[in-house]
């Protein structure tokens, strides 16, 4: 019997660890809307659809190379929400969202991640990052750097 005690404590330990991983689930934390003023936040986005977090930067090349590939296969997964956040200064966000014509996506919102959060985070200023939540907000998977897109692309689909 007195074996079954520590065993338990350690079941129970590692069982409440896994429920306050703050990497379990999608964080809470402000971001700037794409019309410059507006303050949003992730505790607020619907939870009746997979969500994507893409951080980015608008001159990496894996950046961009993520983008165009993503939207290549955009109606595979237009039933994801797609946040592209940048930690750069806004003018640079706009042009990104400009260039790929991102506004036209019904399922794609563009913002400024003012406070830095995803980069402390991730632990990484490394772009891009992709975080995959299933509708629940529960992390299904994180790409850092850039992915195999068919690879993204199967994830996706089976979280949606």
């Amino acid at each position: 019997m007195k074996c079954h005690i520590p065993t338990a404590l350690v079941c129970l330990l590692f069982a409440s660890a896994c429920k306050t991983d703050p990497l379990a689930r999608l964080p809470t934390f402000d971001y700037r809307a794409i019309d410059s003023i507006t303050i949003a936040n992730t505790k607020d986005i619907p939870e009746d659809k997979p969500i994507v977090i893409i951080h980015f930067g608008s001159d990496c090349r894996d950046c961009q190379q993520t983008t165009d590939s993503l939207l290549q296969n955009m109606e595979k997964v237009k039933n994801v929400r797609f946040y592209f956040l940048s930690i750069e200064k806004f003018s640079q966000v706009t042009l990104f969202r400009d260039y790929y014509k991102l506004d036209k996506y019904p399922n794609v919102t563009v913002g400024q991640d003012y406070t830095h959060f995803l980069p402390k985070h991730f632990q990484t200023y490394a772009t891009p990052l992709i975080a995959l939540y299933n509708k629940n907000k529960e992390t299904v998977g994180v790409f850092r750097g850039e992915p195999n897109i068919q690879v993204l692309i199967n994830a996706i689909k089976a979280i949606n």
